[in-house]
């Protein structure tokens, strides 16, 4: 019996701006690159702090300075079946590439002013930041 993931999909905010960052080709969706967030699965036994922490090494080489719990939503892209723990967090230090088997470059965009090729995880959290809503996924 196949069951869920469980992962963490990070809203890193800078004044006033979200970080996204455009999927590689690996990871097409509708068959085009899409824009998502960080995140990756939670690890046996690591806490959710612990999973943010990790994951914006891991993506940036940065630290996170700061983190709250967002929402929960359900993710069932490219086959498929995660719960997506939403977080939002700020870090210091500037992006680097690190990941770039999955990620072609970052990019800070304005709320107003978000890529319509979103990654539907990527989707979710942003529109439970913005709506204030705990999931919008189930």
């Amino acid at each position: 019996m196949k069951t869920p993931s469980v992962s963490v999909d990070i809203i890193v905010l800078r004044g006033g701006r979200i970080l996204l960052g455009l999927l590689s080709e690996r990871w097409l969706y509708n068959g085009r690159q899409a824009y998502g967030v960080p995140g990756r699965d939670i690890a046996f036994g690591e806490t959710i702090g612990e999973t943010v922490v990790r994951n914006i090494r891991e993506e940036f080489g940065c630290r996170v300075t700061r983190h709250k719990v967002i929402s929960v939503n359900a993710n069932y892209a490219l086959g498929n079946h995660f719960i997506g723990i939403g977080v939002v967090a700020e870090m210091d230090g500037e992006p680097q590439l690190l990941l770039t088997d999955d990620w072609e470059k970052w990019e800070w965009f304005n709320a107003a002013q978000l890529p319509s090729n979103l990654f539907p995880a990527a989707k979710n959290v942003i529109e439970s930041y913005l709506q204030h809503r705990v999931t919008v996924a189930e």
